[in-house]
């Protein structure tokens, strides 16, 4: 039996500030205590300057230490201090996790609490995320120095891939039903290892796919950058060597970086892989998927550098949907192989590698999947940590959370089917694939809940199988952590995209005044509040 899911949101507004009230919980905003109008979504503890972003929104103009308020949550968000994001976001999305991954404070701000933000522009404050979700955004002095000096600067971020691992000579293309999770790291990256794990479990979820591996990419890079220069890998090493001996973040490095990225990227676009190469890759996709032109196909890219046991690198990557016509498909591979060297990845990435050099991209071709509706579940209630839970973010159409989308967002018991609904889906559109090649958004339908009763109980039965069909992920120390899955629905059918380890910040999970303000909401969660009395007033 699932639980009705048709509270109005002003009404459970209402209630969960009754509550809150009752067990003392405030959020603060520049000296005022609210009850509601703000909502953790990460956990993290940042000090910098409170920003809008420039005039266009480019990377270039958005400061690493600022706290930035955004119109939305934006998928090519570079790395900054902190995020506040009108509305109600999507806690699932690939820039959620990255944050949340790094420790980077993450709050949803309603809109009639913005102007009072937005007053603040240019000052600098500090924003406090707890793991339960208490929020404070306050003005910076001198009384936050000592918070600071405690707070480690030592980052637990570290992103070591297993070099020792890596199988540079595999040129072969691989069906994905070839792949296993161990695969991972040596010849492709996880997104093609855990979906052909998957595939083997649940060949009936899981689409046809086909890998071009490392070894592939490696051997591009054997090329010379120019006429008569050093092959590229060896430029490239060069490279990394020069921008090591500049000073950090400073204008001279800044503008290396972005000349060697530049080159980087127009270099592999128009790279020629050779003749062996297209034939060979034809020949592979006309076994796998059929004739030319009658399939479209997600072009992934899929490094040696994410969803390891300390980084998750969610969406920092080039996915080039649904593309048609195997002309199209080689110029996309290229393009994907070229993502990595975007400057947006580059800053997620360069400050926690020590070998950049090191980054390798195999590229999963995977069949197009027209999906009704598609979201991200993570096997864990990740506002509390509690297992026995799944935590949805769903839409309609294809790629219904992974972008920011407001979604719809749910918490599932795994043994009872008990739903909670936090959040409806807002969003007045949705993504289709096209016959021809590419997507088009077309009007959403509006219904109340994305989700049926039907489709959540095969959420229910996958997840229940998951543990004992699929290997544990695991974190830095060896323990485990819940999977973070995208999957869809076609024709009333589960569909699997993709399966992570979910990762979140030690050091925010540690840092002692975050668990300072969560002790309050720990020595009270006993007590029982009577939802049925009348909700307490607001403060303004």
């Amino acid at each position: 039996m699932h639980e009705s899911r048709g509270l109005g949101d002003v009404y459970k507004r209402q209630l969960l500030a009754d509550a809150d009230q009752q067990l003392g919980i405030y959020n603060e905003l520049f000296g005022q205590k609210v009850a509601t109008g703000l909502r953790g979504l990460n956990a993290g503890l940042a000090r910098g300057v409170l920003k809008n972003p420039g005039p266009d929104g480019q990377s270039k103009n958005f400061d690493r230490q600022g706290i930035y308020v955004l119109p939305s949550t934006t998928e090519d968000l570079p790395p900054v201090a902190g995020i506040i994001t009108a509305g109600k976001g999507n806690i699932l999305s690939h820039v959620q996790l990255l944050a949340r991954n790094l420790g980077i404070p993450n709050v949803a701000v309603e809109k009639r609490l913005l102007d009072k933000i937005s007053s603040r522009q240019g000052q600098r404050v500090v924003l406090a995320v707890s793991s339960q979700g208490i929020v404070q955004l306050v003005e910076d002095g001198p009384g936050w120095d000592e918070v600071f000096a405690v707070k480690t600067r030592e980052n637990d971020v570290l992103i070591r891939p297993d070099l020792n691992k890596l199988d540079l000579y595999n040129h072969s293309f691989i069906p994905l039903q070839k792949l296993r999770a161990a695969d991972s790291g040596s010849v492709a990256g996880p997104k093609a290892a855990n979906l052909g794990e998957l595939k083997h479990h649940f060949p009936e979820a899981v689409t046809d796919g086909l890998v071009i591996p490392f070894g592939l990419f490696r051997a591009l890079l054997d090329q010379e950058i120019e006429p008569g220069g050093p092959p590229v890998f060896i430029w490239m090493q060069e490279q990394y060597t020069r921008i090591e001996s500049l000073e950090k973040n400073s204008p001279k490095q800044d503008q290396i970086v972005r000349q060697f990225l530049q080159r980087m990227r127009d270099w592999i676009v128009n790279a020629d892989p050779g003749d062996d190469f297209r034939d060979r890759l034809q020949t592979a996709m006309d076994a796998i998927f059929g004739p030319d032109g009658t399939y479209g196909l997600f072009v992934r890219s899929d490094t040696n550098v994410e969803d390891l046991p300390g980084f998750t690198g969610a969406g920092l990557n080039l996915t080039v949907a649904n593309v048609v016509g195997y002309d199209n498909v080689l110029e996309a591979i290229r393009r994907v192989w070229a993502s990595p060297f975007t400057e947006r990845a580059y800053r997620w990435r360069q400050a926690y590698m020590a070998t950049p050099e090191h980054v390798y991209a195999s590229v999963l071709l995977l069949k197009s999947v027209p999906a009704d509706k598609s979201g991200v579940m993570v096997t864990a209630d990740i506002d509390t940590g509690q297992p026995g839970w799944l935590t949805i973010a769903v839409n309609e159409g294809v790629g219904g959370a992974v972008s920011g989308q407001t979604a719809e967002e749910l918490r599932v018991n795994l043994k009872s089917g008990r739903v909670r609904l936090m959040g409806h889906a807002a969003e007045p559109s949705k993504r289709i694939i096209l016959s021809e090649g590419g997507m088009r958004k077309v009007a959403a339908s509006g219904t109340e809940a994305i989700l049926s009763p039907k489709d959540i109980d095969l959420l229910i039965d996958f997840a229940g199988s998951v543990p004992d069909r699929f290997p544990r992920f695991k974190d830095t120390a060896g323990h485990p952590v819940p999977a973070d899955i995208e999957f869809g629905f076609y024709q009333n059918k589960l569909v699997l995209f993709q399966i992570r380890p979910f990762l979140e910040s030690s050091q925010a999970r540690q840092s002692l005044y975050l668990n300072g303000l969560d002790q309050n909401l720990r020595e009270r969660q006993t007590i029982q509040i009577d939802l049925d009395g009348i909700p307490a007033k607001e403060n303004k």
